[in-house]
Parts: structure tokens; sequence; C-alpha cells
């Protein structure tokens, strides 16, 4: 199944033979692929062209002679394809195999993607075929004579089996045309993986707006002469166009090398039908897998056969079948073949032999219509034992027993370790991409296209190739050696590297200069010119940080566009933190550990712990979590704490196991602090240390660069960033909890057992059982990202089991996140709504550590839209006089806020349950509609909005008993209203009656039922007796108007978190 490569022993290790470019001839033009199943009935951009191998380099390797045909259907399985700018052109990948007459296998990765048409030939072919196609159309389906149309016609009246189908979707005066174009590489061992990355970053290159580092020939060339293949048991690094690419390849008594993802297959399949597909590929059946993607066909195809390990599929084995070749399903013998649908075809139309019909049911099975199974026709029963039995019968013959099934699962776990210390420590890293020997002019391209490459440079390799004239073995142990040698010398090597463009940029003819062989007032000129090099670098790294952040915040407000993505923005702290080593590297006296930054840390610590004794030690340690059992629960600790915290909790990190990475962890964590100029501030304020650590010209010795250093750094507080809680979301996080009860109404008497459970981005907590009379307790937990939600309650035990808690406080200890949930309701039976659990919606303190008068940023209680409830429930005279305009302005913004929401990347996206369920969120913004108008409840009664909805269910389903149903539509918007009003009531969770109608407006919200249920309870009779006349639900033109702006949500796909829906299976 890891076939090599395809020759003997002459058959040098490179890592390709191949790069290959197919796509359009412009010279020959637009040719009708007839062998593909040409179907004239289709408009021209859905018609097959044949495409046609354009490039390829090298010409030719003696050791896997080029295969055009092959290649060329391979590349391209259904030929070119044209497309519109309306149409969706994101670049697809896929893997093949080419099986050649002697069983080896070579295998093939392809990019196909879409360029402009510039050939004017070419577009007029187009419209000429649409204006054919047309007028073809307009033939066959003329009115008839007697004025009948073909749709009243009787099949083989007249009219063909099969309709035309008319789409004016071309016109050369308003549309660009596109055409498919596919790079590839040809390689003698499957590293799917890497040579992924080598396409996507050449595309990338061609498709940035910034042309590449060096022309794209360097990179091809590199790939196909510099880069070797790595011998077994080894791993190799070598450079794309925009980062390292990494491969590993397993040794002989490991598994065979295998790329592809298995876990794809059982979420694609399900079990059951991956079990069935073995089976049958054990029972040599002719196999036939259909899907609309090339990638999964081969990734389905390559998964069975290599589970069958030991043993090998031996038959025809096919899992890209080009369209020009399905006359090979006629084959009579066993075969496992793939066949692509382009999603408009039926299937019970594919000409399949007979025996495939029996065999399979390619209609849509229990995984979906993507799977190409069904659940029935794959086998029957006895078979089926037979099977079984066969495997019992080997295992009692001995061929197989329990130990050696035990011994094989534990080699399985030592190949995985070996493969995860292969890529942890790089073997060889290859030869970086240099600039050929080229002609002035050639390596310019336009971008948008994949330029034509230049030949005379790609098809011939370096004269004397190390690689073949050496022993594998002795090469990667010398390889071993010398990059054991660079670790030690890497200091200089950059500061070298550093001369020497220092000197290009000058134009210095100098190539390598030698501090030794100067005087001393050029080392000192030299070493300054590097200091300011380093400042002005961080001045750059900070600007450019900050304008893309605070671009993307002018996004938000509606000012400009923004081009930064979560990737870019974390590629830009992983630069940051180069750049502080870089910093903390120049000048050292001795270089300790891999990192410089975390080393400076490391002794910064101790000597602390000699100034300081271990109790005032252990005091500080405590500092993090004593600021929340005091209220105001955000307090500071001094600068010196906050540093030595910082860098115990990274250490206390298992995931992070080289300094490197605990450095690059400490600085995130500190960013996200806003503390990072503070804590490198102090880290700095020990002039002893640092007069022992480093040399009199270093950069952390200048006073004056270190100070403007420390101020560039200082603006990344005017930002938040989450860079740590997004990077490390498995590690174990300790949360603070603080539950802040009514000190005025009995909150001393509670006598029931509480709980809580804490929601995030990343994922929810169990239940955590809090001790009776515990206000605060502190847990671990694997990390939850930004907190969304809390639910709180209690199980109503005891005599006094009401509670009244007014707000929960919620703090990550490692990044000092502290979420302030309110609530200001009541928790029991009798009291208030009734409920005994409620979900709260929280958000994120701003913490303001300079100001010290000011430790807390706590909101008013009165702005949390619970407080407003509960005066509305309780004392109705009280309640805000909201006038209809008010009203809805604040539906309004609630809507907007959502529809701004889906109109961002999703990585850029909040809380969507803050937008749904916060202070100013949609579920206010209704129940503040719905409150418009209503009667005043009776003394010592009071009356709630889910009272009037029970009540509208209630009419509603003895309306529909009795049969006086006006109209179908009107039917099912009321058959779902009562059917989630019964949903919610049957709930087991006793969230009370406001907790009922929050979930009932995010149900809808989710369903796009809203404005329906709006339009049902507007017209229910029950309105008039429970509202004024003055209502907003009772003036039409205004609900009319509600109606209106909820509809625009229908669009959107939204996705509810579990603690708004827990219990709920709608």
């Amino acid at each position: 199944l890891s076939a090599g490569g395809g020759g003997g022993g002459s058959a040098p290790s490179r890592f390709a033979d191949y790069f290959v470019i197919c796509g359009l001839d412009t010279e020959t033009g637009l040719e009708p692929d007839e062998l593909s199943g040409e179907n004239f009935e289709q408009t021209p951009l859905r018609r097959t062209f044949k495409s046609k191998v354009l490039a390829r380099y090298p010409e030719n390797v003696d050791w896997n002679p080029f295969d055009q045909d092959a290649v060329g259907m391979l590349c391209m399985p259904k030929g070119l394809a044209f497309k519109t700018q309306a149409d969706p052109r994101e670049p697809q990948f896929h893997a093949f195999i080419i099986t050649r007459e002697d069983g080896s296998r070579t295998f093939g990765f392809s990019l196909t993607f879409y360029e402009e048409v510039t050939s004017k030939q070419i577009c007029s072919a187009m419209q000429t075929l649409y204006h054919m196609h047309n007028a073809e159309y307009d033939v066959l389906y003329a009115p008839l004579a007697d004025g009948r149309d073909h749709s009243d016609m009787e099949d083989g009246e007249g009219t063909p089996g099969t309709k035309l189908q008319r789409f004016n979707s071309y016109d050369i005066s308003r549309d660009t045309l596109y055409v498919s174009k596919c790079i590839c590489l040809i390689t003698p061992m499957s590293f799917m993986k890497a040579c992924r990355s080598v396409l996507e970053q050449l595309h990338q290159a061609v498709t940035s707006p910034q042309p590449p580092p060096l022309p794209l020939e360097s990179y091809i060339y590199n790939v196909l002469y510099e880069v070797p293949l790595p011998p077994p048991g080894r791993s190799l690094k070598f450079s794309g166009v925009y980062g390292p690419i990494v491969c590993q390849r397993p040794s002989t008594n490991e598994l065979p090398l295998f790329d592809f993802p298995v876990k794809e297959v059982f979420e694609l399949l399900g079990v059951e039908n991956v079990f069935q597909l073995f089976t049958c590929a054990l029972l040599e059946f002719q196999i036939l897998l259909y899907s609309q993607h090339y990638q999964r066909l081969m990734t389905v195809a390559e998964t069975i056969t290599a589970l069958m390990f030991p043993f090998q599929w031996q038959h025809v084995y096919v899992p890209i079948l080009p369209a020009s070749l399905l006359h090979f399903l006629d084959a009579p013998v066993p075969y496992l073949m793939g066949l692509h649908s382009n999603g408009l075809d039926d299937r019970s139309k594919l000409e399949l032999p007979q025996e495939v019909r029996k065999t399979w049911s390619l209609g849509a099975g229990a995984c979906g219509p993507d799977t190409g199974f069904g659940r029935e026709g794959l086998w029957d029963e006895p078979r089926f034992f037979f099977i079984t039995l066969n495997f019992e019968i080997l295992i009692a013959a001995g061929v197989f027993t329990y130990f050696q099934l035990q011994k094989q699962n534990k080699t399985v776990e030592n190949m995985q370790k070996a493969i995860e210390l292969r890529l942890a420590k790089i073997d060889h890293t290859a030869v970086h991409p240099h600039l050929l020997d080229m002609k002035i002019g050639q390596g310019k391209y336009e971008p948008g296209f994949f330029p034509k490459l230049q030949s005379d440079v790609l098809s011939t390799g370096p004269a004397s190739n190390k690689w073949t004239k050496r022993n594998a073995p002795a090469q990667w142990r010398r390889k071993d050696r010398q990059k054991q040698h660079t670790e030690h010398l890497r200091l200089d090597n950059d500061q070298r590297e550093k001369y020497i463009q220092e000197a290009r940029n000058m134009g210095s003819t100098i190539r390598q200069p030698k501090l030794s062989n100067l005087s001393p007032s050029v080392i000192a000129q030299t070493n300054w010119k590097f200091v300011e090099g380093l400042l002005k670098e961080c001045r750059n790294k900070t600007k450019r940080m900050l304008v893309e952040k605070m671009g993307r915040e002018a996004v938000e407000l509606g000012h400009g566009e923004v081009n930064i993505t979560g990737v870019e923005e974390n590629t830009l702290i992983a630069s940051l933190c180069d750049l502080l080593e870089r910093i903390w590297s120049h000048g050292l006296q001795v270089k300790q550990g891999k990192s410089a930054l975390w080393s400076h840390l490391l002794h910064y610590q101790e000597n602390r712990q000699r100034k300081l004794t271990s109790g005032n030690l252990s005091t500080s340690g405590k500092m993090v979590s004593a600021p929340l059992a005091k209220l105001p629960p955000l307090t500071f600790p001094s600068p010196t704490e906050v540093t030595i915290c910082s860098r115990l909790h990274i250490q206390n990190i298992g995931e992070i196991k080289t300094d490197v990475g605990k450095a690059r962890a400490w600085v995130r964590l500190s960013m996200e602090k806003k503390l990072l100029s503070r804590h490198l501030k102090q880290l700095l304020s020990d002039h002893e240390l640092t007069k022992k650590l480093y040399k009199r010209y270093a950069f952390l010795r200048c006073d004056d660069e270190k100070e403007q250093f420390l101020y560039h750094l200082l603006s990344f507080n005017a930002v938040d960033y989450f860079c740590f809680t997004n990077v490390f979301t498995t590690i174990l996080i300790p949360y603070h909890i603080l539950i802040v009860p009514s000190k005025k109404l009995g909150g001393s008497m509670f006598t029931a057992n509480p709980w809580i459970c804490i929601s995030g981005e990343l994922g929810e907590t169990q239940i955590l059982q809090i001790p009776r009379n515990v206000l605060e307790m502190t847990f671990e937990y694997q990390n939850l990202g930004k907190l969304t939600t809390v639910q709180i309650g209690h199980d109503n035990s005891g005599l006094y089991a009401k509670w009244l808690v007014e707000y929960v406080m919620v703090r990550n200890e490692i990044t000092g996140h502290t979420y302030k949930f309110p609530c200001g309701r009541w928790l029991g039976k009798g009291m208030d709504d009734g409920s005994l659990e409620r979900v709260l919606v929280g958000d994120l303190l701003t913490s303001q550590p300079e100001v010290d008068e000011r430790p807390c940023r706590t909101p008013p209680l009165q702005q949390s839209p619970s407080v407003i409830r509960r005066l509305v429930t309780i004392s109705p005279n009280s309640k805000p006089k909201l006038n209809t305009g008010q009203i809805q302005e604040s539906i309004g913004e609630a809507v907007n806020g959502i529809v701004k929401h889906f109109h961002k990347p999703e990585k850029e996206r909040g809380s969507l349950t803050l937008l749904l369920c916060g202070e100013c969120g949609l579920v206010s913004a209704l129940e503040q509609a719905f409150q418009h108008g209503f009667k005043s409840p009776r003394l010592f009664k009071n009356v709630f909005i889910w009272d009037f909805l029970e009540k509208a269910q209630t009419y509603y389903e003895t309306l529909e008993q009795n049969e006086l149903v006006p109209e179908e539509n009107w039917h099912t918007r009321a058959r779902n209203f009562c059917r989630f009003v019964t949903a919610i009531n049957n709930n087991p969770r006793n969230i009370g009656k406001d907790g009922k109608f929050q979930m009932l407006v995010c149900l809808g919200a989710r369903d796009h039922l809203l404005h329906h249920w709006i339009a049902l309870l507007a017209d229910c009779p029950i309105t008039a007796h429970m509202y004024e006349d003055v209502a907003l639900i009772k003036d039409h033109t205004l609900v009319n108007s509600l109606i209106r702006v909820l509809q625009t949500l229908q669009e959107f796909n939204i996705t509810l978190e579990t603690s708004l829906v827990k219990g709920i299976d709608i």
C-alpha cells in the first residue's frame, strides 16, 4: 500500500519526480470530450471539454517514465470546467494513483483552481455555443399547433425523454468567463499532506497581491531536485513559499505509510457502512464508490485497502475513474473503483452492470446522499456468518492468538509514539529555495494567473547531485552532526546573517563581515546599527498589530474593510515572540537553554526566592486567588507577584515541553492580561541580574532604547487579545466562583443545597455541587474559553428553600478575566415566577489596574434585565414606562446586532447568546413588547407573559379539536406554537415562567418561527382580554412592522448553546 518509487536501485531518492500543469490549450481551442459522456442537452457551461497537459518538469526521468494520457485524465477526470463570476470557484484538491503494468504505483496530487479566460476566441466560441443551445431549445419547445404545451404531452408523443435546459447564463459583454486549471505533483510515495501544502502555497503565491519572496521556479526546482526522500524511520522538513512543510516515513518494522484521514471515512459513512464495505472488499465484490468529491473517493478507497494490512487488494484498483473510462465498469472481475458525481445526475440513470446493481444500492443511505451506500443488497446473512466463522477458525488454528493480538496492540502504541517523536524532533532540514540562474525579466507573473514557467531552469537538475552519490544513512548521520553543531552556534549565525543582510541593503560587496578583523569603532557602529534595527522592527511590529486589531474594531463600527484573520493574528504574535527572543539573545554573556527570555525569567525567580522568606513567598503565591474572596472582587497584586505567578502558571502546564514554548506561552498570557510591558519592565528592574547576564553593548543595557521598547509594548493595552485562551484549549484552568446573595432578604437563612454549571465557547462543566452556606469556591476544569452562561439552582430542600441571588462572579485564575452574571431574581417555589434554576448570561468585566481608587467596574444593579423583570412582576406600578417607539427601537437594535454578528467572519464573531439573552438582547426586547399594555394583575397575584402564552395555547388546541381551522397556513403555525409551548412545559427543568419565555424566544429564533407566532398571537381573542386597547400587540400597523423586522433573521442559521435549550428535543 505504500509502494515506493517506480524505478530500481538507480532511482535517486527524490521527494517528487514531476511537476505538471494541465488546463486549456488556447491554440487548439474548445474540443468537446466525447468519451466522457458528453450530453448536449446541458448548457455549454456544464459540458465537458478536453484538457491537456500544458507543461511538465522535467520532461522525463528514467526510473519513472511520464504517462501523459494517465496524468491528463486523472488530474482533471471530468475535463475542463467553465464558470462565470456568479459561480463559486474555490480551489479543489485531490489525490490519485497510477498503477503500471508491473503492479507498481505512482502517486499524484492535484490542485484545481480557476483562471480568467483572456482569449477572445474562447469567449466568442462559448457565446456561440450558447446561441446554438438556446436556438435548439426554442425549436424543440415551441408551442404546438393545437395549442398544447409540451408539459401536457405524454412520454413518447413527440418530445424526447429528457428536456433541454435553457439557461442564458453567459453574456460576453456582461460576464467574466473562468476556466479550470490544475497544478500537480507526481511522487514515488504518498505524502498527501506535504504535497497538498506545497501546491496550496504555490497557488497562494499566485493569487496574493504581493509577489512571493523568490520566483516560483525556485520553489518548484527545490521540491523537484533538492528535497530528498526521507529514509525509513526519518522525518524531513523543507521550505514552501510561505512556511515550513514536514513529512515523516515509517521504519520497516512499523505499519506502512498512510497519510489519509481515517476519521473522515467513519464520519462520512458511519461505523456500520464501513464494516459493510470492508466485508465486501474481503469477499472480493465489485465495489463502486460514488461521491461529488474526488478526494473523498480517494480517502475511502485508500482507507479500506489500508485496513486490510497485512493483506493487499490484488484486483483492479481505480479510486478515481475518469469519465472517459466508464466502460471499465463492465469488467467481469472484482474491482474497487470510484465514480464522480456532479450533484445533478440521478443515480438511477447510471448505466451500471447487472452484477453491480444486484450488489449495491446507490440510493441515499443512512449516512446521507453522498455516501453511495444503501441498507439492503450487500450480502445475505449466511455469507456474513461464514466470514465470522472463518476468522474464528484462524484463531483456533493458531494463526492469531490472544497474546499475539495483545502484542500487536502494544506494537501499534509504540509506533504511534515513534511517529510523534519523529515529528517533534526533525531529523533533517532540506536545502532552502534560492535564486536560480535566470535571465533578466524572467520570473515575473501577473497576479491571478499561474505563469508559464521557465523550462530551461526546470528541465534539468543540478550537475552533481549529492543525493545520488552518497548512501542515505551516511549523509543523514552527517546532517545530524551538522544540526547539533549549529544549535551551539545559532546566536552567532543569526548575527552573521543579520550583518550579511545589512551589507546587502547598503550595497556593500562584503559577503560575510568578520567582527574580529574590524576596528573597535567599526564594531561599535555596527552594533549600534543592530540595536537601532531591533528597535525599529519592534516599532513596526507593534504598529502593524495595533492597526490590524483596531481595523477589525473599525469594521464593527462600519468604517472600511480589514483583511486580517485569526490565523494572521497568530502569525503576528508568533513573530513578536521571535523578536523578543532575538532581543533577549543579543549580547548574552553565556547562552543557557534554548530560550534566552525564559532563562532570564528563571534567574529572576531564583533571585526573588533568595531575597524573600518562604512565608512571604507563599503569601504572594496566594495573591492570585485572594482578591475574589473580598468585595469588590477585582484587586491587583504587585508587579513582582504578578510576574512570578504568571511564570508559575506556565511552568505547571504539562502540555508545553520546551523552553521556547514556555516563553511564547508566557508572552501570550501577559498580552492577554495586558501586562506584557509591565512584566518586562519588572523583569529588567533587577539591574544586577541584567549586568550579570548581558554584555555592555547588549540591547537590554541600552537605557534609552529599552525605555522606547517598553513604551511600544505598552500600546498593546489599548486592545483586547485572547491569544492565550484561544491557543491552549486543552489545559486545566482554575476557576474561582463568587455568589453574591441579597443581604436584606434572607440570604443567610437559605437551607437548600445549591449547584452551578458554567458554559463557555469551548465547552461546559458538569453540575458542580456547592457546599451549603459556602458562597465561593475554586475548581479546575479544561479550558472553557470565553465564558457565556451560568446555570444556577438548588434542590428545594430544607425549611427555607428560597434564595435571592444578586449576581455571580467567575474568574479565570490564570488569565485574570472576571465575568459577571447578573441575576436579581428569587430561586424558590412560590417566590417570583417559581423558578428553582436560572440561566444567567454574563459579560467580561474591564479591568483597570492603574486606578487604585476604582478597583471594580461593577455596573449599577438596575441595568440588569432580570431586575427589570422582577420589578415588573412584583411591583407593576413601578415598571418603566416605555412607549411604542422606544420598544420598536430596542427590537430593531437587537435584530440588527444579530445580523451584524453573522456578517462578520466566523473567527471575529462574539457571543450570540449575549445578543439573544443579554441586557439588550432579543429576549429582553420582545419581553418589553409583550409587557406593553399588559393589564395590571389582581392583588396578591402575579401574572406573567407565559400565563398569556399558555392561555393562547389552550385556545388554539381547543379550536383545532373542534376543526374550526380558517386556513392551512394558520393551522400549521398554531400547531407549531402549541407543540413548542407543550414541550417547554414538559421540560423537567424548573426554570420558571420567565425562563420558559426565554427558551421559547430562543427556539423560535433558531427555527425562524418568531414572526409567525407574533402574527398568530396578535389575532388571538385571548389578547383582547389580557391587553389594553393601547397595547402594541393590538396595533396591526406596529405588529406588521415587528413581523418585517423579525423576518430578516430567516436567512441566518442560529445555533443555540446547550445551556439555553437543555432538556428540549425539538
